[in-house]
């Protein structure tokens, strides 16, 4: 095979891989893959050393990027080489690519006041689809525990009202689970009610092209999507991130309320399986997350159970 630069073999190894890993997956190799290959100047991928790799990496230390950040790096790095090495290129050995241990650090748990806060900073009697759709987004978010992506690829004929429940694609899974149900409760569906009827107004007046997203951008913005087309998350991420200031609040995320739901099936009792089978996680060590306290909560444990072991 003749040598190339690396712009050149990520974009013949990005075109490989999209067949193999989800859209997102291959979209978030391609962009780090880039980046490094700016880093590199674009030189020939046989010349890349692995004190580019080191270098590079370093550089990052030094702007402060979260250490759990350069798990991805490494690992496009990696399958980038492993690729060309299965051709029998000549191209640094994958395996001398560091691969940093994960850090594991407790996840930010919204907390039920915070939730309220965000829910109070939307006007409720407003007519604009904006407040209508983003109130129901966030309370299905926070009653479901599912993730953005999951909540965001709801077609409108997934969801049952009458039963209160839909059944979602589980966003990470890997085969073993990729359907499971999503309940919510009666106010929530409330909120779904206003919404949906809202939808069909825009569908039937304004917007005749609309997709079959449950949730759509209202108008077209870089942040929002294409108007009458599936909202994005990124959109769903600046919607929380203006409530959030309204409400003189800290930014909560989307993620932040999966965590709450973990937090609190945990608390009342139930198992890390249970969160594993509501959450989609797709091995209980994901779910064992949840099960770790500290601080006053770790306390109260202790003493509920110190309490009967006499």
């Amino acid at each position: 095979m003749r040598s190339m630069k690396l712009n050149e073999a990520i974009e013949k190894f990005t075109k490989w891989r999209a067949l193999q890993v989800k859209k997102g997956t291959c979209a978030g190799y391609d962009l780090i893959l880039r980046q490094f290959c700016v880093f590199v100047r674009n030189c020939e991928i046989e010349h890349v050393r692995l004190e580019d790799v080191t270098s590079w990496f370093a550089l990052q230390t030094e702007v402060k990027l979260q250490h759990n950040t350069f798990i991805p790096k490494a690992q496009a790095l990696r399958k980038l080489f492993e690729f060309y090495t299965m051709q029998g290129m000549l191209v640094l050995n994958p395996k001398l690519v560091p691969m940093p241990a994960k850090e594991i650090n407790f996840p930010r748990v919204a907390t039920e006041e915070s939730y309220r806060q965000i829910l109070a900073a939307i006007p409720e009697s407003s007519r604009d689809p904006r407040h209508i759709r983003n109130r129901a987004i966030i309370m299905l978010l926070w009653d479901t525990g599912a993730r953005n992506g999951e909540i965001m690829s709801l077609k409108i004929d997934d969801i049952d009202t009458l039963a209160m429940r839909a059944t979602i694609k589980t966003e990470k899974s890997k085969g073993r689970r990729p359907f499971r149900e999503i309940f919510w409760t009666s106010e929530t569906n409330e909120a779904l009610h206003r919404w949906v009827a809202k939808r069909e107004h825009l569908r039937t007046k304004v917007m005749r092209h609309m997709s079959e997203s449950l949730f759509v951008s209202v108008c077209s913005s870089r942040t929002m999507g294409v108007s009458g087309q599936q909202l994005s998350i990124r959109g769903v991420g600046e919607m929380l991130r203006k409530y959030c200031i309204r409400a003189e609040i800290p930014y909560v995320n989307a993620h932040s309320f999966r965590h709450h739901m973990g937090h609190d099936i945990i608390n009342s009792g139930g198992s890390a399986a249970d969160a594993m089978n509501i959450l989609g996680h797709a091995s209980l060590a994901s779910s064992s997350i949840y099960t770790m306290m500290r601080g006053k909560e770790l306390e109260n444990r202790y003493r509920i159970l110190k309490g009967n072991m006499k």
